[in-house]
């Protein structure tokens, strides 16, 4: 069962049990994310769209948002996650 994290509070009660090595693995999956970076013409994807079809590219992206709401740099987190 995964544990809820709130709170860096709720994380650091968690420390030396294996759920915290699942939190902190769960936590860095959100570090990156893929996003679609294709240029798309005007009206793609409307009803009556009729020009040619573009394929997806996708692109990795950085987003800390969620480690920074838990108070940790990048660099602050992937030294607590190395240390698991």
């Amino acid at each position: 069962m995964a544990s809820i994290i709130n709170t860096r509070a709720d994380l650091d009660a968690l420390k030396g049990t294996p759920a915290y090595a699942e939190a902190m693995g769960r936590l860095k999956a959100t570090m990156t994310t893929q996003v679609d970076a294709a240029i798309y013409p005007d009206g793609y994807g409307q009803p009556g769209y009729t020009g040619a079809v573009v394929a997806p590219a996708w692109e990795s992206m950085e987003t800390l948002d969620t480690i920074e709401r838990l108070g940790f740099t990048k660099d602050e987190f992937l030294a607590a996650f190395a240390a698991i």
